[in-house]
């Protein structure tokens, strides 16, 4: 006789014998028990969980000859039928290569008759969500009213594409994934059956390479028993389904805590000349830093820890591994590694190299993250490694400093703080965490006193801040300038022109006061109260356009100033 694959060996034949749906096995039993049997079923789930298998034990306990039984003979002329895919009364569908309206139709046309020897006439749809929307609409009458002898049964690994209205003529199940503990049980159950010799290690690999799909698991280890004869090793899986092994994976973290970049390289380096996938690694990297993350949520908690290991999908001593090495790390060190793995999967997509995406990662992280990296900024002498000038702004200079950026998406703080000397401002800005746009709601982005020559300088910047919500009001105070400003009450007078008295009403129209004094008070972060006035002699702010900054930004593109903006 011909090798039969391990997958179709052992098919379930019974309810029992299905692994990890009890949730949806009772429900079925009970109501073939009961006689309570839905007119239509939609089994929705991921691929290799049992759904078309349910479908045929379903259709067996209706129609085998021994009556409505929970426990089909599988010996009977009708059970065997089903089994074999050639009965004449359960009849198996494609979904995919019978979508049309003409196959529904053909389908409404045959509900009609009576099955020819059991009890029920019985239509299993697999990938019932490629019918087309036609097919659907043919389909609703006949799903919602069928003949009593007639039973519909769907599968579909999408259900979001299948209409409500076919939706709601169904008793919809949801199968979930098999978990991690079940499919290893059941592989050392079928590796006894079959007299196969396989260790924990390569049991485990197995079940998590299969992602709770158990046909998936069946089907590796079908295709790793034919290349090993005696034995089957975790080695043996790893290096068939490319997988990196654990112990290089801690041991790549590992010399990520510890900041030292040259081990990390050494180790990558290793994984790929063992054939290792790069992007493969990508995505074991971003899991394992994941699964840190679960366990570091534990804390030092080994009761929690026990909680949190149900998250990941290992042995008990694996988890106990990740609980240990999640020590090492800071909450945000992990989240930040996490971050830069996704970043470099996303750059590896755009460039040739596979292999530079990860070991610029690598490097940053082990920058960023590791003990050493802070250890030796700290014990280096100055000399060693000399300090960026700080370049100042001449006070006179209209120009917005590009040392203002506060994250990698250029946004800028409109308002340009002052030097502080306090410690604030010694901080060192970590490059690896997006830094906030802020509008000086923090005490240390303005002075501790805002006069009047404070907020004549800041002018520009403060329409800025304006123009943000309402351009239109910026435009116009533009026009304007501060005339006074009561420094205990925080009251703001601003002065427009007799040209520009049109402007003035319009500030004082509706709630634009209000808006202004909020956005002032959020940019100075103090209360802030404005008064508007005409006033005969009143110019706004000039922009030195003299300045050597904006001078040779005209004599390098040959360009003219024609209108002033913000200072810009």
């Amino acid at each position: 006789m011909s090798y039969l694959v391990l997958a179709r060996k052992y098919r379930p034949e019974t309810f029992d014998t299905v692994i990890g749906q009890e949730h949806i096995t009772e429900v079925l039993k009970n109501g073939v028990q009961s006689g309570r049997l839905g007119q239509a079923y939609l089994f929705c789930g991921p691929r290799g969980i049992g759904k078309t298998s349910c479908a045929r034990i379903l259709a067996k306990s209706l129609n085998c000859e021994k009556g409505l039984t929970v426990e089909p003979c599988g010996t009977c002329s009708s059970c065997q039928s089903i089994t074999s895919g050639n009965s004449f009364d359960v009849l198996e569908i494609d979904g995919a290569s019978n979508r049309g309206i003409d196959e529904i139709r053909t389908i409404r046309e045959n509900v009609k008759f009576a099955p020819s020897y059991g009890r029920y006439k019985i239509y299993i749809v697999d990938e019932v969500h490629m019918l087309t929307s036609e097919a659907f609409n043919a389909l609703l009458k006949t799903l919602e009213e069928p003949p009593e002898h007639v039973k519909f049964i769907f599968a579909t690994t999408d259900p979001n594409k299948v209409p409500a209205t076919i939706i709601s003529r169904c008793q919809r199940y949801d199968f979930k994934r098999i978990p991690f503990k079940v499919a290893c049980d059941a592989l050392k159950a079928i590796a006894k059956k079959e007299k196969i010799s396989i260790d924990d290690q390569a049991v485990y690999a197995i079940a998590k390479a299969s992602q709770g799909s158990f046909r998936d698991a069946l089907s590796i280890m079908d295709q790793v028993g034919a290349s090993k004869q005696q034995e089957i090793r975790g080695q043996d899986v790893y290096s068939m389904l490319g997988m990196v092994e654990l112990e290089l994976m801690f041991g790549l973290a590992r010399a990520l805590a510890a900041g030292d970049c040259a081990q990390a390289l050494i180790i990558f380096d290793e994984i790929i000349e063992r054939g290792k996938d790069i992007k493969q690694l990508s995505k074991d990297l971003v899991e394992h830093f994941r699964n840190l993350m679960v366990m570091k949520v534990a804390g030092a908690s080994k009761e929690m820890a026990v909680e949190m290991g149900k998250l990941v999908d290992y042995p008990g001593e694996v988890k106990t591994e990740y609980f240990q090495q999640a020590q090492q790390f800071k909450m945000a060190d992990i989240l930040r590694a996490i971050d830069i793995f996704i970043e470099s999967q996303d750059v590896a997509r755009i460039t040739e190299s596979e292999r530079a995406p990860l070991e610029i990662a690598f490097a940053k992280l082990t920058l960023a993250i590791g003990p050493s990296a802070g250890a030796a900024e700290k014990t280096a002498p100055a000399a060693a490694v000399p300090a960026e000038p700080k370049v100042e702004q001449p006070a006179a200079q209209g120009f917005v400093s590009g040392s203002l950026i506060k994250n990698r998406r250029g946004q800028l703080n409109p308002l340009n703080p002052p030097a502080s000397d306090g410690p604030e401002a010694n901080d060192e800005i970590d490059p690896f965490v997006e830094q906030p746009l802020q509008l000086s709601k923090a005490g240390e982005m303005v002075p501790a006193t805002v006069d009047l020559a404070y907020c004549m300088s800041e002018w520009p910047a403060l329409t800025h801040a304006v123009s943000r919500e309402r351009m239109s009001l910026a435009t116009y105070l533009q026009e304007a300038a501060p005339v006074s400003f009561d420094l205990p009450g925080g009251h703001l007078v601003i002065g427009f022109s007799q040209d520009c008295e049109f402007y003035k009403d319009s500030m004082e129209h509706g709630d634009n006061i209000k808006l202004v004094e909020r956005i002032f008070s959020e940019a100075l972060s103090r209360p802030v109260t404005i008064e508007y006035r005409i006033i005969k002699d009143i110019h706004p702010p000039a922009v030195e356009v003299d300045s050597p900054v904006i001078q040779d930004a005209l004599k390098t593109f040959g360009g003219e100033v024609v209108s002033r903006w913000h200072n810009e």
